[in-house]
C-alpha cells in the first residue's frame, strides 16, 4: 500500500510540475506576443507620424511664404486702398489666420498621438484654407477686385 501511495504521489507531483511548466511557457508566449504587437504598433505609429510631420512641415512652409506675400501686399496697398480691395485683403488675412490655427492644431494632434485619420483631416483642412488664402491673394494681385470696382 505504501508503494502505491508513493507511486501515486510521484505521478501526481510530476503531472502538476508538467502543467506548471506548460503554463509558464504559455504565459511567456502570450507576453512575448503582446510585446511584439506593441512594438509593431509603435513602429507603425511612428512611421505614419513621420509622414504627418513631413506634410505639416510642407504646410508650415507654404503658410510662411504666403504670410510674407500678405505682409508685402499690405505694405503695397498702403493706408488707403480701395474699399473692395481692403475688404478682400482682410478676408484673405482671416483665411490665413484660420490656416495658422489649423496648423497649430495639427502639431498638437500629432504630439498627442491622435489617429492618422484625424491628422489627415486637419492637414486637408489646412491645405484648403491656404489655397483659399492664396486664391484671394491672386485675386488682389491679379487686379480682379480693382477692375471690378472701376467698371461700376
Amino acid at each position: 500500500m505504501k508503494r502505491s501511495r508513493l507511486k501515486l504521489f510521484k505521478t501526481t507531483s510530476l503531472t502538476i510540475s508538467l502543467i506548471a511548466i506548460l503554463l509558464i511557457i504559455l504565459s511567456i508566449g502570450i507576453a512575448a506576443y503582446i510585446g511584439v504587437s506593441d512594438v509593431s504598433d509603435s513602429v507603425t505609429n511612428k512611421v505614419s507620424n513621420g509622414a504627418s510631420y513631413d506634410s505639416l512641415n510642407q504646410i508650415k512652409s507654404d503658410y510662411s511664404n504666403l504670410s510674407k506675400q500678405y505682409d508685402t501686399l499690405d505694405k503695397q496697398l498702403g493706408s488707403s486702398p480701395d474699399v473692395n480691395v481692403k475688404s478682400t485683403f482682410n478676408n484673405g488675412v482671416v483665411k490665413l489666420s484660420e490656416a495658422n490655427h489649423t496648423i497649430e492644431s495639427i502639431d498638437s494632434d500629432i504630439s498627442k498621438g491622435e489617429s492618422e485619420d484625424i491628422v489627415n483631416e486637419e492637414i486637408n483642412k489646412a491645405k484648403d484654407e491656404l489655397k483659399q488664402a492664396h486664391d484671394i491673394y491672386n485675386q488682389i494681385t491679379g487686379g480682379n477686385v480693382a477692375k471690378s470696382n472701376t467698371t461700376k
